[in-house]
């Protein structure tokens, strides 16, 4: 299943008068672990009950990628990836301490990577492309650490071109 496809199903949830009590469960969801918060299980079990067992990291991005969903209310800006939204809040706020996140979340391990995407989220300003990060999120434990890598390149990349032009 792709990314789109879960967004897709998020933003059926959001057009639905479910969204309120949806958003707040899955807000309150980023306290804990996870897919371990049980009042937000009914709005993303549905999704996932043809993922089938043995795929736990895959849930829990779900889980992960939903609460994140609903913390930027639902604000889904297809193309505009993490890596360069964090880019563009350096650019705005000329804070260091966001890039020091972001190179804490791309060293981010399975204990840590909720709690510190919560973080760097938070900080963006706009709208995500919540599919990409579902997709993303799907190989961060890839021994290659190809999409660290790409996260880096799109961060940095955006601030060469803009040193560049300059």
């Amino acid at each position: 299943m792709s990314g789109q496809a879960f967004v897709d199903f998020l933003e059926n949830l959001k057009e639905r008068r479910a969204w309120t009590p949806a958003r707040a469960a899955l807000r309150r969801s980023l306290a804990f672990s996870p897919g371990a918060y049980p009042p937000a299980m009914p709005y993303v079990e549905p999704f996932l009950s043809s993922l089938g067992d043995g795929k736990e990291w895959l849930r829990e991005a779900h889980y992960l990628v939903a609460a994140l969903y609903a913390l930027k209310d639902g604000e889904h800006r297809e193309g505009r990836t993490l890596a360069r939204a964090l880019w563009e809040t350096v650019r705005e706020r000329d804070s260091a301490s966001v890039e020091r996140r972001f190179l804490a979340l791309l060293d981010a391990d399975r204990d840590q990577i909720a709690f510190r995407l919560r973080q760097v989220v938070g900080l963006a300003e706009g709208g995500l492309d919540f599919a990409r990060l579902l997709d993303d999120l799907r190989y961060w434990f890839d021994p290659q650490r190809r999409v660290q890598a790409r996260w880096a390149r799109e961060f940095y990349g955006a601030k060469e071109t803009e040193e560049v032009t300059a």
